[in-house]
């Protein structure tokens, strides 16, 4: 059996488990109800007063981490 994780918009949901049913899948539904708290989201709102010098680059961090972390 092959497994997916799939994203459906709430419109759709209905007849993405019909469809399911039909083809025999088994499916685990999974909501997602993610929240920021509002310090997470005042603290991401202060990222934007970061000077653009004190930033690094995506792809350096993560090769530290990988290093860091032996990933």
């Amino acid at each position: 059996m092959t497994t997916f994780k799939v994203s459906v918009p709430e419109d759709k949901t209905s007849f993405f488990l019909e469809v399911l049913e039909l083809i025999g899948a088994t499916y685990e539904p999974k909501e997602s109800g993610f929240e920021l708290t509002d310090a997470q989201k005042q603290f991401l709102l202060s990222q934007n007063d970061v000077p653009l010098e004190d930033c690094q680059p995506a792809n350096l961090v993560f090769e530290e981490l990988k290093v860091k972390y032996g990933l």
